[in-house]
């Protein structure tokens, strides 16, 4: 999966003392465009500190990457710069090298959290940063606003041999390559998520729940995905909510092995090669 970028690290601690200063890697966002340009074999480069000479503008310290140091440059502006373009931040599923994809996504969930709380939410006064804490405070109430994560569920429901497998509503070019997910609502477990989320997408109901394995979603600003193996609970015949999804329908694992490719990004994707591969538990 993304996240999988050993023998690389992830160093995710809050270091304010950090300046940007020559060879820093630098992230600017557009939306969800990134500041970047992609290789003809298909590379991720990112900018550095250097490249932004005369841009006025503030610098945040995100992460490390191997001691690689990261910076959000928080101008609101398109920005030109020479020999970079904005891109879709989607290009993460298919670029390389994993850590600088990983890092990209990582810094577009930041960078969505420091935008969406320029202004206190209680009392609507400009935020400022914690000397200490990766945390936006409110100097007049005291509101603390840490970065948003949003649990959400990936779920695998099997049939015998089979697996089920949907394909999103109003998402132009969308395959039948996903399973259900969703995200978990107030005051409910992610045992409940699962099961809520299977019978409203496709009426379902499920047994013998089974934690598989999490995966930070940076791409949904604050996603952590939480996956779960299931099986069937009676009736097997789907009754597809078109609201949410175009299609959903019981794949065999032969079909799977003919005709699916894993791109080794997401968690589904490993669901699904594990189901083909027979290893699902």
């Amino acid at each position: 999966m993304i996240q999988d970028i050993a023998p690389k690290k992830l160093d995710n601690q809050y270091r304010p003392e950090r300046k940007a200063a020559a060879g820093a890697v630098v992230l600017h966002f557009l939306g969800r465009k990134l500041l970047c340009r992609v290789t003809e074999n298909g590379t991720l480069e990112l900018p550095v500190y250097e490249d932004f000479a005369g841009v006025g503008s503030e610098f945040t310290y995100l992460f490390a990457v191997d001691g690689k140091h990261y910076f959000l440059c928080r101008c609101e502006q398109e920005l030109s710069l020479r020999g970079w373009a904005y891109q879709d931040i989607n290009l993460f599923r298919t670029v390389q090298p994993r850590d600088a994809a990983y890092a990209a996504v990582t810094g577009f969930h930041l960078a969505s959290w420091y935008a969406d709380n320029r202004f206190c939410g209680r009392c609507a006064s400009p935020t400022e940063h914690d000397g200490e804490l990766r945390m936006l405070k409110c100097p007049k109430c005291g509101n603390m606003i840490f970065p948003k994560i949003m649990p959400s569920v990936i779920v695998a429901v099997t049939h015998g041999d089979k697996l089920l497998l949907t394909k999103y509503a109003n998402r132009p070019g969308a395959k039948r390559t996903a399973l259900i997910a969703g995200f978990t609502e107030i005051g409910e477990t992610v045992e409940e998520t699962v099961h809520r989320e299977v019978m409203e997408e496709v009426g379902l109901k499920v047994k013998n729940l089974r934690y598989y394995k999490t995966q930070p979603w940076g791409i949904s600003a604050g996603g952590l995905l939480v996956g779960f193996w299931c099986e069937v609970d009676g009736g097997d015949e789907i009754r597809v909510d078109h609201v949410e999804l175009d299609e959903g329908a019981w794949v065999s694992r032969e079909e799977l092995r003919a005709t699916y490719e894993d791109t080794g990004v997401s968690l589904t994707g490993e669901m699904i090669a594990q189901f083909i591969e027979g290893k699902n538990p």
